[in-house]
Order: C-alpha cells, then structure tokens, then sequence
C-alpha cells in the first residue's frame, strides 16, 4: 500500500514539473550581450485560420520548417504564400519577471500571438496582393512583455504573396522571416543607438564623397584637359553610393526597397573597383596592360553572372574581380614609386592601408567565423581604411592643383617680365613710325589719287558696259515672241521668265505652221551675255527650221536643230566647243492632241477626269504625270553629227494643264543651303491647279524670291504652263 502511495506521488510531482518535450525550446538565463535565435522546433501550415493562434489548439500533426524558407533547403517549396507558424517555448524561472524583446527580420508581413493574445503586427497580412503591405522592422526591439516562467505558445501568421517573384528576379534565398529573443535591456538600448551612429556617419560620409565627386566633376568640366578629374568624379561617385545603398538598405522598413538595393549594390561594388584601376591607369598615364584587360574580362563576367542571377557563382566571380583589380593596382603603384613618378608615394600610401586591412580581414574571417563586424574596433578599422584611398586620391590631386598653380605664378612672372620688354620695343617702333608717318602720308595721298582716277575710269568702263548689256537686253526681248502672239496661239497660258543677269540663256520660242501651233521652252549653256548670244542663235535657227522649211514635227525639230547648232559653232572641227542647249518643244496638232519631244527636259501634265474635276488618288492629290525628254542634248562636243530624238504623241482633255520649264527653278538654294529640287517644284504645280493662269503665275514668282531669300539667284529661271 505504501508503495503504491509513493508511485501515485511520484506521478503527481511529475505531472507539476515542466514540461520536457524535445519539441518545446527552452530560454535559459539571458546574459545582457546575449540574444536567443528562435530557429528550430517551428510548427507550419499553410492557410489562414485564426483558431491556430490559440494556446490550446492542438499542432502535432504539423510539419516543421524553418521560418527562413530557404529555397536550397526546399522549405519554400512547402510555403504557399500565406500560413501560420508555431514554436512551442519554455522561459526559466530566472527569466521571471524579466523584460524581454523580440528582435524579427522578414521580407513579407507577419502577425506575432503570445498564447493566444496578438502583441504585434508587422504590416498587413492578407491572402490578396492589393492588400498585402509588407514590413521589415529591421531587428529593431519589439516589447515581449515581462512573460512568466513557463511554457508559452509563440504564434505568427505570415504572408509574402511574391516571394516566388522575388527569388526569380533578385534571387532571394531566404523570403520567409528570423526571429530572436533578448533581454530588453540597456545593452539593447545600445545597440541601437550604435546602429543611429552609424547609420548617421554612413549618411554624412556618403554626402561628403558625393560633394566632393560634384567639385571633381565641374573641375573636369571647367578644363577638359585633365581627364583624371572625371574619372575621380566617377570613382568618388561610386564611392559615396557604396555608403548610401547599404545604409538605406539596412534602415529601409520595405522588404522590397532592400531586396532590391542589395542586388544593385554589386553592381556598385564592382564598377567602384573597376573605376579605381581605370583612375590608377589615368594619374599614373601608364599603358593599357594584360591585367587590365584581364580585370576587364571578369568585370563583363560578373555582370553578366549578376544579371542571371546566379549567387555562388557571382560571389566567385566577385572576389575574383576584386583580387584582380587590387593586384593590378598594388603593382601599378609599386612601379610608379620605383620610377620615382611624381605623386606616386601618395597614393600607394591610401592603396597600401586599404589592401593591409583587406588581408586583415581574410585573415580574422578564415581564423574566426564568428568574428562581429560590430565592434567599435572594426568599425574604426573599416573608416580608416575605406577613407584612405579618397583621402590620398584628393591629396594627390589637391597636390597637383597646388603644382599647375605655382607653374602658372612663374608662367605669369615670365610673362610680365615678357610684356616689359615688348611695350620698350613697342616705344621703339612708334618713334620710327613718327618719323616714317609724315613721310607715308605724303606717299598714301599720291597713291590715293591714283586709285580715284583709276576708279573714275573703272566707272566708266563699266556704266559702257552695262549700257551695252542693257541695250543688248532690249535686242533679247525684242526677238521673244510678243505678249500679243502668246495670247492669240495660248490665251490661257502664263510664261514666268526671270534671267539670272540683265540678259537670259534661257528663252521661249512660239509659231504656227500648216495650222499646228508650237512652243519650246529652251535653256543655253550659261547664262548672261554667253547664253543670250547662244539663245539668239537658237532662236534664229528654230525659225529656219519651222518657219522656213515648214517641220512641225518636234522630233524632226530637235534632230534639224542639233545638226545646225554643231554647223554653226563648227563643233565638227573643234570638239573642245561644249555649248549647246536643252529643250522641250511642243506641238500641237489640235486642241486635244499634242506631240512632244526634249533634250534632257520632260513634259509635265496634270490630268483631269470627264466630269471635270481633278483626278483624286490615295493622297487627295491631283495626278501629275511626266514624259521623259531623251537623256542627251542639243549640241555639244559629242562625234555624232546627227541624233535620233523620240517623238511622243498624247491626247489632252479640256481643262488639264502642261508644264516644260528649263531646269532654273528646282534647282535654286535657299538661305539655308535647301535645294528646292524637281519633286517640291512638281508638288508646288499641282497645289496650284484650283487658281488660274495668271495667279498661278504670281504664286510662283512670289514663292520663288521668297524660298531664295537674301540668296542670289544661281541660274535664269523659264516655267510655261498652258490649260487646254
């Protein structure tokens, strides 16, 4: 019976003691410098339901996880999007009455229930995107509450609906959250006002190098010259972005924002050492070596590595890059100090601190992995050492301004002393010009009598000349058809014929023959006195031909008229004589059908349809067609005495319009050096078509003195247009 009384002791005392699940973490006694990490024994489920938050809902059947979810441990395979995590914990009695924080790191948002009782939302959980806000608090202490000694059920309701976006863009590793618990505490206090320090001397020092990468940069800008500038502009600039993005990243409370300056900040990283061996190669002006372009290669490697994304590899790559580009540094330095290069012992003195506190580093990693970056003595290390190479960058450089100024003082004291000794000479010079002026005076009225004489004859020569062109202009018209016989043959018609100089090479020539009308419109080799007398004798033999020999047929025409031309110019004998013309000539067998033929000039007709309006294509545009003059000329120094020129009949409807000019008008230049070209000159014909004859007339007179402007006129100008 007594044994029997004892067992049922012995249980019931069991019964009161703690509970020894190996599933319950116990928080031992919590030193003051001491966190408890919460990651193992967590119970997860995917879903939304707020049962699960209750200390009295039963988890065993629940998978475990680790709340990190990290995506080369396959736990985030098991996370959905949304779920509940669960961790069972056992707080010592010496923690009793002890206030207590949580310290929690996540990339989504998250709900955090003490048995039961929700003491924390981090953000806005949901199951919906547009509704999710996500929240990183950024280890900053959280109130545990002064929780009794005990077990306790610790609950979080957590969502990260693109933590599948994030690892396929960014490649996040770990979307899920880690959670700590420490003794809220003056060391906790601490702690964060050492990480308010040092966010704040991140912030000033990042403005600093930004500033000073400004001042570099307008130095660059201000004298060109001096490349290095701009490169040290460069490099200070990614220097100062190294201490902005780290420090948002660290302070930011969007899990976004952070993810996505952690990723672009090896991009940062790489190009600032890139731009400190490109400035090492520029101050030293030393040449493009094999390191160079071996740190080149792998800086293309890695960005390429960075844009798909693969981490082990990137890290590889990365230190790679820089192990490369410090070596190739490190030696540049040491060569430049050998050969005693001026400066060179400034900037190794910046190289050599930061590459001793590199290999610091690496030594205290690989001897303790464990090794805190957090304390005051590494982080008066990393200050000194990522301050060294600026510092001795800026004293080079400030060194070398000092240099190019004191060079200038002694330039301008050279100078001054050059200046003295010129204004002497310079009063030398007036004394002997004082004692020549009088005598050059004398010898510039004597010369500036000349020149008015001969100016006087000059004038006079040329007002004999001018006179003799003028009259030679009234000969020129004279022998033009009259307005009289162009409004009996064309009563609906205009000629626009504006000579370059007083006289023209350009003419126009009318008759009726055997009851058929004909016109040509004629363009000479050169223009002013040369083309009018070739004009004239153009003129003289198109009339032999028509008017005398009675042919009608502009082919004919044109083959009578080459053939004369050479005679007359005795280009058989003497093929050096290049002068000739370009012609299209027109008959007209009725008033609907004409025949045409040129050398080098086409004929322009713009059609219309029966019922009289103008024939509209895609564009809304009357329809212009153009026949094509033979690609040769009249006259010229060519062999053949006779040419064969194609004759094209073409019928006409009433109220169509027919155009030849000479080549004048499309190809003059405006101010702007814009030829008008043939294309614009059509387009100008067919906007035209709704005016009459005579306003077509002035349309393009006044457009082309306008297109040309304070440009002088480069060639005569003919345009002829007659409506059916």
């Amino acid at each position: 019976m007594k044994k029997i009384l004892l067992l049922l002791c012995f249980f019931s005392i069991a019964a009161l003691l703690p509970a020894q699940n190996k599933n319950v973490l116990r928080i031992p006694k919590i030193d003051s410098i001491e966190t408890i990490a919460l990651d193992k024994f967590w119970k997860f489920h995917n879903g939304d339901d707020s049962t699960w938050a209750s200390s009295y809902f039963n988890d065993s059947t629940w998978g475990t996880i680790n709340t990190s979810l990290k995506f080369d441990e396959n736990d985030s395979t098991d996370f959905k999007g949304i779920g509940w995590f669960r961790i069972h914990i056992y707080i010592d009695s010496s923690l009793k009455d002890t206030p207590l924080a949580l310290l929690v790191n996540q990339d989504g948002a998250s709900q955090i229930f003490l048995d039961g009782k929700l003491i924390h939302s981090l953000g806005t959980v949901s199951a919906n995107p547009n509704t999710e806000k996500k929240y990183n608090p950024n280890e900053i202490p959280l109130t545990f509450s002064n929780a009794t000694a005990g077990e306790h059920i610790l609950a979080i309701r957590y969502s990260n609906l693109d933590y599948q976006n994030y690892f396929e863009k960014y490649h996040t590793n770990n979307p899920g959250f880690t959670i700590k618990i420490a003794k809220q505490d003056d060391s906790v206090k601490e702690k964060f006002v050492t990480r308010i320090i040092i966010t704040s001397i991140a912030v000033v020092l990042g403005i600093f190098f930004l500033s000073l990468g400004f001042v570099h940069l307008l130095f660059f800008l201000f004298y060109r010259k001096h490349i290095t500038n701009l490169y040290y502009s460069i490099f200070v600039f990614l220097f100062g972005s190294i201490f902005f993005i780290p420090t948002i990243s660290f302070n930011s409370f969007n899990p976004e924002l952070t993810i996505t300056l952690n990723y672009y900040f090896w991009f940062f990283l790489s190009s600032f050492f890139y731009a400190l061996l490109v400035l090492h190669y520029s101050l030293f002006k030393r040449p493009v070596t094999k390191y160079f372009w071996f740190s080149t290669l792998i800086l293309i490697a890695l960005l390429i590595a960075l844009i798909f994304r693969n981490n082990n590899f990137t890290e590889y790559l990365l230190f790679s890059f820089i192990i490369s580009t410090v070596v190739a540094s490190f030696f540049m330095v040491i060569k430049s100090i050998r050969k005693k290069i001026d400066g060179a012992w400034i900037i190794g003195t910046g190289s050599l601190i930061f590459l001793l506190f590199l290999g610091f580093i690496l030594i205290v990693i690989m001897a303790n992995s464990n090794f805190s970056i957090h304390s005051i003595f590494f982080i008066v290390l990393i200050f000194l050492a990522l301050i060294s190479i600026p510092v001795s960058m800026s004293v080079y450089l400030a060194r070398q301004f000092a240099m190019t100024n004191n060079n200038l003082e002694k330039k301008l004291v050279e100078v001054e002393t050059l200046s003295e000794k010129s204004i002497e000479q310079e009063k030398e010079k007036q004394k002997i010009l004082e004692t020549q002026k009088e005598t050059l005076e004398i010898q510039v009225k004597e010369r500036t009598s000349e020149i008015v004489e001969q100016k006087k004859v000059i004038e006079e020569k040329n007002k004999d000349i001018t006179d003799s062109i003028n009259y030679a202009k009234t000969i020129q018209e004279a022998i033009l058809p009259s307005n009289e016989l162009k409004n009996k043959l064309f009563p609906d018609s205009f000629i626009l014929f504006k000579p370059k100089d007083i006289v023209s090479g350009d003419f126009f020539w009318f008759a009726e023959k055997n009851n058929k009308k004909i016109i040509a419109a004629c363009d000479c080799t050169g223009h002013g006195v040369p083309g009018a007398l070739m004009s004239m004798i153009g003129n003289n033999i198109l009339n032999q031909i028509v008017n005398e020999k009675g042919i009608t047929s502009p082919d004919e025409i044109l083959n009578h008229l080459h053939k004369e031309i050479r005679k007359t110019l005795n280009q058989e004998e003497q093929n050096e004589t290049k002068d000739g013309m370009d012609i299209a000539i027109i008959t007209f067998n009725s008033q609907t059908e004409i025949e045409f033929a040129g050398a080098q000039r086409p004929l322009w007709i713009v059609r219309k349809i029966d019922n009289g309006e103008l024939l509209i294509d895609n564009e809304m545009l009357p329809q212009l067609t153009e026949t094509k003059g033979d690609k040769f000329a009249i006259g010229g120094w060519q062999s053949e005495t006779e040419r064969k020129f194609t004759n094209h009949k073409i019928s006409l409807s009433k109220g169509e319009c027919i155009y030849i000019s000479s080549d004048g008008y499309a190809d003059q230049f405006s101010d702007i050096d814009n030829k008008l070209m043939t294309s614009r000159f059509k387009e100008l014909l067919i906007g035209v078509q709704r005016k009459s004859m005579t306003e077509q007339e002035i349309f393009l007179s006044d457009f082309i003195e306008k297109w040309r402007g304070a440009r002088e006129q480069i060639d005569d100008i003919l345009v002829i247009g007659i409506r059916i």
